[in-house]
C-alpha cells in the first residue's frame, strides 16, 4: 500500500504546485519577463512530471515523493510568487 500512495502523493504535490504558480496574481507588482519565463517553463516542467506519474506509472522513491512534497510547500508559503522563491532573504 505504501508503494503505491509515494508516487499518487509526488504527482499531486506537483500538479498542486504547478495550479499555485499558475494561479498567482501580482496585484500591481511588475512584469519581470525573465521570471515569468521560468515561471512558465517550471510550470510547464511540474504539470509533465505529474501526468507522467498519473498516465504512465513509473516508479517512484522516496525521495523524488519528498522534493515534491518540499517543492509544493516552498510553493505555497511564497504564495506562487516565483520571484520571491528565487530572492535571496538577507
Amino acid at each position: 500500500m505504501f508503494a503505491n500512495l509515494m508516487p499518487l502523493l509526488a504527482a499531486v504535490a506537483y500538479i498542486a504546485s504547478a495550479m499555485r504558480l499558475l494561479c498567482f496574481q501580482r496585484n500591481g507588482g511588475r512584469i519581470r519577463r525573465g521570471i515569468s519565463l521560468i515561471a512558465c517553463l517550471l510550470i510547464a516542467a511540474l504539470l509533465c512530471a505529474g501526468l507522467e506519474i498519473l498516465l504512465y506509472k513509473p516508479p517512484v522513491s522516496l525521495w523524488q515523493t519528498a522534493i515534491a512534497v518540499l517543492l509544493f510547500i516552498l510553493c505555497y508559503r511564497s504564495r506562487g510568487n516565483l520571484a520571491a522563491l528565487l530572492r535571496p532573504n538577507l
